[in-house]
């Protein structure tokens, strides 16, 4: 098995709510697409869009032939698989009465095409202007509605797994498991989970009108309704902090994201916690989808040294171990990590290893379960090929893909305690560090 230091491979963010749903994740307004783009599959729709750029409403003689040296210098024994393909292209564009795509526009849909067969919600393909938003995920700012969502499969639509709080999806009434049918009256059922979030993003004081089902605490479900929402620019903060406690003895910290600085930001936050002499911490990634994989291994640095933090299992057996590296801030104070159905991917990473180790106990719900790991690659034009190289298990060999974290205390927290101000999982992780804790002086 070896041993790996620093992260080659980028974990991106996931939620979901409900056990209906595949495990796509987005922020609405700008996070993380889910399609994909095989290699096979870029370099045979680039050939395409590259010999057709001029192309109005008629081929010339033979596509095949003016592209065929090159598609074969590219993709070599694939080639005669292709034959087809180039047929296809070359009737359409002679027979087609209509308007014809654009080259891009084919091969960005040739890629798709390929995306659909892998069965990977996790591989994804992004248009530029999908990377850009992408991007704007990690740097923690977007313009949009303020909520993380997710591919309903047995709806075949959007659904919403993460309203934030005092965001404009939340002050409108969306609430978690809200399914998305239609956005400004069009219907997003049956398209991908990229199409259906650029429909509802766009930029901030406009509004975009949503077509809602919600299912009712008895399990019936509600006639659809109409909500108008006017985006805004969401900013995230990638951490907050608090003294908890009667005596204020108990350091509060939230990370929100695993962003690029998020390792750093929760180092500091530790340390200043320390000054104070508290008595154990609350470190809360409840509703944080994950981010950088580097930053998750940073964040576990900050209460355990010297200790393995994931596995990294590839499909021909190989199997990488990532280690901190540096000194811990603290390796003793008591420390309760709080979970919820919206901690994913990096967040798990970091629970789980905190669990294995014994450093910490989970608290809240089962987490999302998302237990693979994304390389992505930043192709010539500005679009984005995400492929799932990996699948990740916890420092004991525990897998949760697609079954998450068991927290070692089961609380839920509803949306009427949420409105109404109650945290009962909170409350859990403090009545809990109560028992492990030192006794106040």
């Amino acid at each position: 098995m070896t041993q790996k230091q620093t992260p080659r491979a980028e974990v991106f963010s996931d939620t979901v709510a409900r056990e209906s749903l595949i495990r796509r994740p987005w922020v609405l307004g700008s996070t993380i697409f889910v399609v994909l783009a095989a290699i096979f599959g870029l370099g045979m729709s680039v050939g395409y869009g590259l010999g057709r750029s001029g192309v109005q409403a008629a081929a010339p003689a033979s596509i095949a032939d003016s592209n065929a040296a090159t598609t074969r210098d590219a993709r070599g024994s694939l080639t005669p698989a292709f034959d087809l393909y180039w047929e296809a292209m070359e009737l359409l564009y002679r027979d087609f009465y209509g308007s014809l795509p654009t080259p891009e526009e084919v091969t960005h849909g040739a890629i798709r095409g390929v995306v659909d067969l892998l069965d990977d919600p996790n591989t994804a393909f992004l248009t530029p202007d999908e990377a850009q938003f992408f991007r704007s995920s990690i740097e923690g700012s977007f313009e949009g509605i303020g909520a993380r969502v997710g591919w309903d499969e047995e709806a075949d639509t959007l659904v919403i797994t993460e309203p934030f709080e005092n965001q404009p999806a939340w002050a409108a009434g969306l609430r978690r498991n809200d399914l998305i049918l239609a956005v400004d009256g069009e219907s997003l059922v049956g398209l991908n989970l990229a199409e259906a979030v650029s429909r509802i993003r766009g930029p901030r004081g406009t509004e975009v009108v949503l077509t809602v089902q919600r299912a009712e605490a008895t399990g019936e479900v509600a006639p659809p309704f109409d909500v108008t929402i006017r985006r805004e620019v969401i900013a995230i903060p990638t951490i907050a902090t608090d003294s908890l406690g009667e005596a204020g003895d108990i350091a509060y910290i939230r990370l929100a994201a695993f962003n690029e600085n998020a390792g750093t930001l929760v180092r500091e936050a530790v340390r200043d916690a320390l000054r104070r002499s508290p008595r154990g911490i609350v470190f809360d990634l409840r509703g944080n989808t994950g981010g950088l994989l580097r930053e998750a291994v940073k964040v576990t640095n900050v209460f355990l040294e010297d200790e393995i933090v994931l596995l990294e299992r590839f499909s021909d057996g190989r199997t990488d171990s990532y280690r901190t590296t540096g000194s811990a801030v603290t390796r003793d104070l008591p420390v309760v990590v709080l979970v919820n159905e919206g901690s994913a991917s990096a967040s798990e990473i970091v629970a789980g290893a905190l669990q294995d180790h014994g450093r910490a106990p989970l608290v809240g719900a089962v987490t999302y379960g998302k237990g693979s790991v994304q390389l992505p690659h930043s192709l010539s034009n500005g679009a984005l090929l995400r492929v799932t190289v990996a699948r990740w298990y916890t420092p004991n060999d525990r897998t949760i893909e697609g079954t998450g974290l068991t927290p070692d205390v089961l609380v839920e927290l509803s949306d009427e305690q949420r409105e109404a101000g109650d945290d009962p999982q909170l409350d859990a992780a403090l009545d809990l560090l109560e028992t492990l804790a030192p006794p106040a002086n």
